[in-house]
């Protein structure tokens, strides 16, 4: 069994290669072509740390992977075991540094913003000031482009680094992401909704970061007379913002689409939209796959 290090996987693992693998998987799981069980979550409390062990398997594919994820404070970490998926044999371990979890987020992110959002919008809002923050942006900044990005956060230095990172990237970014914008994107790790301000008048949102039991980003009612996406319906169900607003009784269970059925047919005509990603074992696989596909081809 291999084991390929971060410098090997960061020369293979293109944004094509991850928009394209994250794509084809969340259709493919939209499509109940996927294998994926329910994901496993450790919490270090006293550490300020939590663990995510997700597993999948797309259709078809070589390899399914099992996916260990930490975050302990501000510092991410974790890899990838890739299995075969005829046999059962390790193939290879991708000691990723947890960097893959967060590319294949930033990807998907990026792929149902740019879909879910109308054409003639380049101003979005990003709530929230960590590493997926920044990369959600660069990442939709791929897809579409981008006049002005508002930041908002809870601590005014990390909008300030923020903001400079963005800017180095060539990217208009202002510290004022509560006074609204058509487009807004949240990625923290807010147990309590964040501020209902920054959602009003924004034609589409996208929730990042509520990917456990416990979390909570999006306000209930953003949900209200929306077109709703999620990943997978049973986990934003279960501790996604679409799950905290069916529970508060704003809108139905049965109330979501697949996320990979609006990539796969494109934006319904609808007036306002809103996307819970709560993060999917088969991108994981899919990303995985095509990068070990490039690795030992």
């Amino acid at each position: 069994m291999r084991v390929f290090g971060l410098d090997e996987i960061s020369q293979v693992a293109t944004p094509a290669v991850v928009f394209d693998a994250v794509r084809s998987a969340l259709i493919a799981h939209a499509e109940g072509r996927t294998s994926v069980p329910a994901p496993m979550v450790l919490e270090f409390p006293e550490y300020a740390g939590d663990t995510h062990v997700k597993a999948g398997h797309v259709g078809g594919t070589p390899y399914f992977v099992v996916k260990v994820a930490s975050t302990f404070g501000s510092v991410n970490n974790g890899l990838m075991l890739a299995v075969d998926a005829t046999n059962g044999q390790p193939a290879a371990v991708l000691a990723d540094e947890g960097k893959l979890t967060a590319w294949r987020t930033a990807a998907a992110g990026a792929l149902i913003t740019d879909a879910m959002t109308p054409s003639g919008v380049d101003e979005v809002a990003v709530l929230g000031t960590g590493e997926q923050a920044l990369l959600q942006v660069l990442w939709l900044r791929e897809l579409r482009p981008l006049t002005r990005v508002k930041v908002w956060g809870r601590r005014p230095e990390a909008v300030e680094r923020l903001c400079a990172a963005l800017t180095a990237e060539g990217v208009n970014a202002t510290p004022d992401g509560l006074t609204g914008a058509p487009c807004v994107i949240t990625t923290t790790a807010a147990r309590e909704p964040l501020p209902l301000e920054a959602f009003r008048g924004a034609v589409h949102i996208t929730g990042i970061g509520t990917d456990m039991p416990g979390k909570g980003e999006l306000p209930p009612k953003v949900f209200a007379d929306a077109f709703i996406a999620t990943d997978d319906h049973t986990q934003c169900l279960h501790h996604g913002d679409f799950g905290n607003a069916v529970r508060a009784g704003v809108v139905e269970a049965t109330a979501d689409v697949a996320v990979g059925e609006v990539l796969r047919d494109g934006r319904p005509d609808v007036r306002r939209s809103v996307a819970d990603l709560t993060g999917v074992g088969a991108t994981d696989a899919g990303v995985a796959g095509a990068v070990l596909g490039q690795l030992v081809r």
